[in-house]
């Protein structure tokens, strides 16, 4: 099967999105402990999230495009802006608090998205390169998901919209953004996925020092700081089972095309 880039690429989106499922069955039989226990699932995000952008996106992103900078200032003002604009359009007494859940959704379905165009664009360019990227990018599937439920339930939405609402952003969109790549897999270069990379840390940004950060003030120094430094650990801990998003540099093929080679 690996022999085959295109049935590769399937197969290990499809597993991704398993694995995303398999987090919000996990938590949607608890709906009631997730939705109690989410100021305490926000801060571990936070931790996740601002441990992957610092170590993982930011550095790559920065390296691979010297308009980097700009496109994640740009993607951290349009975090902002679209989680002002909620609070402002929501038809509901606590926009506030839905805002606060659906901003990180909406910047976990982005971030999942570029993951599957990750997906698409290292087994086009070799199958030894896309396993290598697979680990860390399976891995992380799984606390995004639970993440996107439990702030969902926190913000008071039900627990089935919770359900599909955490599916679409942390599962679907992965094998979404891998058939959407399909058709760009030798035409996508490092500057235009830097740029990409630039704006979805910029976004995940936001979300972990804004939204999410913010539940510090809900609970005690002696939840709310374990829970951040787990969700530290825990981004470090899948980072050694892979990279999840590897450094985007140029080279070139023996076939004379331009390599993004991830490692």
């Amino acid at each position: 099967m690996f022999s085959n880039p295109l049935l590769a690429t399937f197969f290990l989106t499809g597993l991704a999105a398993f694995v995303a499922t398999i987090g919000l069955i996990t938590v949607a039989i608890r709906s009631d402990w997730s939705q109690k226990h989410a100021p305490v699932f926000a801060l571990i995000a936070s931790g996740l999230l601002l441990t992957m952008v610092l170590t993982h996106l930011a550095p790559e992103a920065l390296l691979g495009n010297p308009n980097a900078p700009l496109f994640m200032l740009a993607g951290f003002f349009l975090g902002l802006f679209v989680h002002d604009i909620l609070r402002m359009l929501l038809p509901v007494p606590d926009a506030k608090t839905l805002a606060a859940g659906i901003t990180p959704l909406i910047a976990i379905g982005i971030h999942s998205f570029l993951d599957g165009m990750i997906y698409s664009v290292t087994f086009a360019r070799g199958v030894e390169t896309g396993v290598h990227a697979t680990p860390g990018l399976v891995l992380h599937e799984f606390p995004e998901a639970v993440i996107a439920f439990a702030l969902l339930r926190g913000a008071g939405v039900s627990n089935r919209l919770s359900f599909i609402l955490a599916f679409v952003a942390a599962a679907l969109t992965t094998p979404l953004g891998t058939l959407v790549a399909l058709p760009l897999t030798y035409s996508v270069g490092a500057d235009g996925l830097s740029l990409m990379f630039a704006v979805s840390a910029g976004l995940l940004l936001f979300v972990s020092t804004g939204p999410l950060m913010a539940h510090m003030k809900e609970e005690r120094p002696i939840r709310s700081i374990p829970a951040l430094a787990f969700g530290v650990l825990l981004a470090v801990i899948i980072a050694n089972f892979g990279i999840s998003h590897g450094h985007l540099q140029e080279e070139d093929s023996h076939a004379g095309h331009e390599h993004i080679s991830f490692r």
